[in-house]
């Protein structure tokens, strides 16, 4: 969920504050004692991807000390993840409200602005899918003239409203990549790719961030994987916690993987598109998964037909239609990603 900026004076004063207000916070020993079980619950719950438990949980541990800074984190973060993993857009604007609360109460915070800009992207990529639709429904041959002027409408809107979200999210990102200590993070870096690469036209910007955030996720599975292999009196809390450490980052590499064939595709770069493919072909069977890739099942196609020939050190066959589809691809608009586990 990010860290925090370096910052060791604030950030203790802000404890101190915080046990002050703790202390006069008039909770009894019994409701303190809820208190401590909701904040386990709530955090077990959302190591363990249980989102809508640990939504329940962190909502009832704020309802008795709304001061709690990662309790309102998890409830953010909960909403974001629900939001995008169900496409409910009403949801995800919950969650920016709720990281800009914590923008406003914990302004030194660098989670909640990392939180926000990751937000505002997976708006964003939602409104794709309602923009999608409505073009559909405007290709009704029964819709009235009247029904078509109010999907244009909404279809205007939902334009808007993308570019407003992707740069916002490119804003909040850039200002958390701006802190020293901050500037490598790699949750960060990942995000920032995928707007530039969502705004259109901004590609050349974002491969090189994205060869940045390859190597930061690749780094932090890495000591993630020592920690597990090297502490066998991990609690099974934190076991489980870093093997989704290392499930996200696996997730997001496939995403950044998945954005940089599509580039290397888009620009005729054969070779550059095969190397990624093998990339993500192999992070796939390391998790036993089947991968849904950007470039469709066409595109899937043409790969796994290139893939074969370049194998068989043969040249695609223009016959079968591999290549004519390959420069059809390239035309296309940049294709739209679904967040991975920021």
């Amino acid at each position: 969920m990010g860290v925090r900026r370096g910052r060791p004076g604030l950030r203790r004063a802000a404890l101190l504050l915080l046990a002050a207000l703790a202390g006069g916070c008039g909770l009894s020993k019994a409701e303190q004692a809820r208190l401590d079980v909701h904040k386990a619950n709530a955090s077990d719950f959302f190591s363990r991807s249980d989102y809508q438990r640990a939504l329940q949980q962190a909502n009832k541990a704020i309802a008795l000390d709304p001061d709690d800074a990662t309790m309102a984190l998890v409830r953010a973060h909960c909403l974001l993840r629900i939001g995008s993993a169900t496409k409910n857009g009403v949801m995800i604007v919950e969650s920016i409200s709720a990281f800009e609360e914590m923008r406003s109460n914990w302004p030194d915070d660098d989670r909640s602005t990392l939180g926000l800009g990751s937000a505002h992207l997976a708006r964003a990529l939602s409104m794709d899918d309602e923009i999608t639709h409505a073009q559909k429904r405007m290709e009704s041959e029964f819709l009235s003239d009247a029904g078509r002027r109010e999907e244009q409408a909404r279809i205007d809107a939902a334009q808007e409203a993308r570019v407003a979200n992707l740069r916002d999210a490119e804003t909040a990102l850039r200002e958390v990549l701006s802190h020293e200590l901050q500037k490598d993070n790699p949750i960060a870096v990942t995000d920032l790719v995928l707007v530039l690469h969502a705004e259109g036209g901004r590609d050349a910007e974002a491969e090189p961030l994205a060869d940045q955030a390859l190597r930061l996720l690749d780094e932090n599975s890495s000591i993630n994987q020592t920690k597990l292999d090297k502490n066998p009196r991990l609690s099974p809390g934190a076991k489980l916690e870093l093997e989704q450490q290392i499930k996200n980052n696996r997730e997001k590499e496939l995403s950044l993987r998945d954005l940089l064939a599509t580039a290397a595709l888009q620009r005729g770069d054969t070779d550059g598109f095969l190397a990624q493919m093998r990339r993500i072909a192999a992070t796939a069977r390391k998790r036993d998964q089947v991968v849904d890739l950007r470039a469709g099942v066409r595109e899937r196609r043409i790969a796994q037909e290139l893939l074969r020939a370049s194998a068989a050190g043969k040249q695609p066959d223009r016959g079968c239609g591999q290549v004519d589809e390959r420069e059809r691809f390239a035309g296309r608009a940049p294709g739209q990603q679904q967040i991975a586990e920021r």
